[in-house]
């Protein structure tokens, strides 16, 4: 490898392995806003304290497997708020998951004890081969068997009874109720599921990028958005396993234009700016409607909530005769 391509390699590797890190905060937003079609803001603050917790207990000695795991369990709690607040004080969801997030930064910062924590000398829970590519290639092989069986997981779930009647919330709660599913109990556990899957997102990404920020959770919700409506638009998913694997191809798709642009001369500061364009453009390419922002009643009425909403009619719910 010559050394002109050698720092070439690493950025396109490094922009991979962080779309690998981010594909788990793709997902979760995947599961509460296609799956659940519930508009969830509590991703920004799920993520941050998914990092921060995993920070936390790394510099202070906890293994890193414990560590991810508190800050998934952390993350399916915040969820869990979000969704509490929503179904038994019939608060907005908007308006939930902006009260929860706003209520998180506090208790993140609690649980950091100060704005920022770096994260060094990582112990790896296997010695992963790197091809010659040393921590970055490491990562890739790594992140990439995580990320393969977690779409495996999650594809299997979903295509449960219980994911199923997931499902069934999202597309039509009208029939999920009159095949009697627990509407409440689906939301808060689909909802705490994905908020989950985010605090992994951001003990991942604190973990890479070695520190972990009280505010970089701002902006999740936008960058998880973006992830999927990118995968979306490239593959055109038919299916909900191909669904979950157009979100993580929609993932490292989203990190690469982010190198690309930096590669380009763009300056940092910019970033959210340009990723706000290329989620509009991604809007604008795929013609991908969102809830909410239809644009008139009747396409609302006609265009199914999410991919796995037109399954949802095709496969029998708990309590349906196939």
């Amino acid at each position: 490898m010559t050394g002109h391509n050698a720092p070439m390699l690493s950025l396109w590797l490094g922009a991979y392995d962080q779309g690998l890190a981010y594909a788990s905060l793709a997902l979760g937003t995947y599961l509460t806003l296609r799956v659940l079609n519930f508009a969830d803001l509590t991703v920004d603050g799920s993520f941050a304290l998914g990092g921060g917790t995993a920070a936390v207990l790394i510099t202070n000695g906890v293994p890193v497997p414990l560590a991810i795991l508190a800050a998934v369990v952390l993350g399916g709690l915040a969820g869990t708020i979000t969704a509490l607040i929503h179904t038994r004080l019939g608060v907005n969801d908007l308006f939930a998951g902006i009260l929860t997030t706003t209520g998180l930064y506090t208790v993140t910062l609690r649980v950091m004890g100060r704005s920022n924590i770096p994260i060094t000398d990582i112990t790896p829970v296997v010695n992963w081969p790197d091809f010659g590519q040393g921590d970055d290639g490491r990562w890739a092989i790594a992140l990439t068997c995580v990320l393969l069986g977690m779409v495996a997981l999650i594809a299997l779930l979903l295509a449960t009874d219980f994911g199923l009647a997931l499902r069934a919330i999202g597309n039509n709660p009208t029939m999920a109720r009159a095949n009697a599913v627990n509407q409440g109990l689906g939301l808060t556990l689909g909802i705490a599921a994905g908020n989950a899957l985010v605090g992994l997102s951001g003990a991942l990404v604190a973990m890479y990028q070695g520190f972990a920020d009280v505010t970089m959770g701002i902006g999740s919700l936008i960058l998880g958005l973006g992830m999927v409506i990118i995968g979306e638009s490239v593959l055109r998913p038919r299916s909900v396993p191909t669904a979950l694997f157009a979100v993580v191809v929609g993932a490292i798709l989203f990190r690469l234009l982010i190198a690309i642009a930096l590669q380009l001369g763009l300056d940092p500061v910019d970033l959210k700016l340009t990723t706000a364009v290329l989620l509009l453009a991604a809007m604008s390419l795929g013609h991908i409607k969102l809830p909410g922002l239809n644009a008139s009643p009747q396409d609302a009425a006609s265009e199914p909530a999410a991919i796995a909403g037109s399954e949802a009619e095709a496969d029998p719910l708990p309590g349906e005769q196939p």
